[in-house]
């Protein structure tokens, strides 16, 4: 009984793909950032250069030991605020048109002290907004949604912390 008949593997040469140019990369960042809410349950957001509010956060540097550190980092660079960072809220991915794909993280945070404003380099306006005009406002969808589910989860916590 005889079976298949074998024949030697043929003999490739393996070269190294040519590594895609920046503006052909399936890379995918990261942004980190903050759903702010200060004592009347309501969010900070700056303006970016597409005319959009967001939320106030960015990318992670080398000397940040944690995505906390850099979202404590980035919101005071871009507004002058000390803050306390608490749990990751939300990841969703963003597609932002001739820039690609980032992949953006939120955390619920609040101010530490006095709320003084310092616009920073990176937005025109900052501003404060209650969870009812954010339908009103050039906000992307995931930014809206995730700044809501920050706010309900917010508000468990606090109904949890008044029943014990």
């Amino acid at each position: 009984m005889s079976g298949p008949s074998c024949h030697p593997a043929e003999k490739r040469s393996w070269l190294q793909p040519e590594r895609p140019s920046k503006e052909r990369s399936n890379k995918i960042d990261t942004s980190f950032k903050a759903i702010l809410l200060d004592s009347e349950m309501r969010v900070l957001l700056g303006t970016n250069p597409r005319e959009e509010w967001e939320l106030l956060g960015g990318r992670a540097e080398p000397h940040d030991a944690t995505p906390q550190d850099t979202v404590r980092r980035e919101v005071y660079e871009e507004a002058g605020i000390d803050i306390a960072v608490g749990a990751i809220v939300d990841t969703w991915y963003y597609d932002i048109p001739g820039e690609g794909r980032v992949a953006v993280t939120s955390y619920l945070a609040w101010p530490l002290g006095d709320v003084s404003l310092v616009l920073g380099d990176e937005h025109a306006d900052l501003a404060f907004f209650h969870s009812r005009e954010l339908d009103g406002i050039n906000l992307p969808e995931g930014y809206r949604t995730s700044i809501r589910i920050g706010i309900d989860r917010l508000r468990n916590l606090q109904g949890e912390a008044t029943h014990s």
